[in-house]
């Protein structure tokens, strides 16, 4: 295990901030596992990797911008009540009193799917430190990074210390979240079907499935074949076109989305 993450075995942190407000029974148990040390956190993917590696260009990149220093980054910063509980900054300027969360997102993720994912993070960034505000930096692609300013809610933040104190009691007792599934059988132990010979009591309905499946397959290549070459009809100085029952509106990166106009 990397001297990178011992610091986070048996505590409370920002990633187990989000996956306590966001996540299901299977999050919060794999969750347990590795924070209890029974496993071993995965290890780091391309997304991790590049997410790592731009970091510091996007704090710079915003420091310059709103011209004052960001500090702290890095910093384990433990919360000044409660036990076990801490999270490591991206950053935190002292002008705005305000810590700096910094993501590197895929370009198709949308602001009202990684503001909520993110913001039990900067929540807990705010109890341990104290800071009075809180701004989620985003950077998609080529694209220049937006700064997101996460309110204050304390009925969130007192769910969010409810829960904190649940998932390290789980830990303090070595006791699962949720009841854990059985183990899948090891695959020398993986059995062959044939619904056909021997019908079971979901052949009928997964006979059905494919059956529909198979037929889709033409339909759903066309259906991407012919809204390309609507998107590649429309001038790149076109922002919006209306066509009777459609629409095609360009997104602030550029990219054009079909959709079906409201009736009038």
């Amino acid at each position: 295990m990397s001297s990178e993450f011992e610091y986070q075995i048996g505590r409370f942190t920002g990633s187990s901030a989000n996956i306590v407000m966001n996540g299901g029974e299977a999050e919060w148990n794999q969750h347990y596992l590795i924070r209890s040390g029974q496993a071993e956190p995965d290890p780091p993917n391309w997304a991790m990797r590049a997410g790592s590696h731009m970091e510091p260009l996007i704090l710079d990149w915003f420091e310059e911008q709103i011209g004052h220093p960001i500090s702290r980054r890095g910093d384990v910063v433990f919360h000044p009540e409660v036990k076990d509980v801490c999270c490591k900054l991206d950053g935190y300027c002292a002008a705005l009193d305000a810590i700096i969360e910094a993501k590197f997102l895929s370009p198709h993720w949308r602001k009202e799917d990684f503001n909520p994912a993110y913001y039990p993070q900067t929540t807990l960034q705010r109890l341990c430190t104290g800071a009075s505000g809180a701004i989620l930096l985003v950077a998609q692609g080529t694209s220049e990074p937006l700064d997101f300013e996460h309110d204050f809610h304390a009925d969130f933040a007192a769910e969010l210390m409810k829960r904190a104190d649940i998932f390290l009691t789980c830990l303090r007792t070595l006791t699962p979240p949720y009841p854990m599934p059985p183990a899948p059988p090891p695959p020398e132990k993986w059995r062959t079907l044939d619904i056909i010979a021997e019908p079971t009591n979901w052949s009928a309905e997964l006979l059905m499935y494919l059956q529909e499946y198979d037929s889709t397959a033409v339909a759903a290549a066309l259906h991407e074949e012919m809204g390309k070459a609507a998107r590649d009809l429309i001038p790149d100085d076109v922002g919006k076109v209306l066509a009777g029952g459609f629409q095609l509106a360009r997104n602030r990166r550029g990219n054009l989305a079909i959709t079906r106009r409201a009736a009038a």
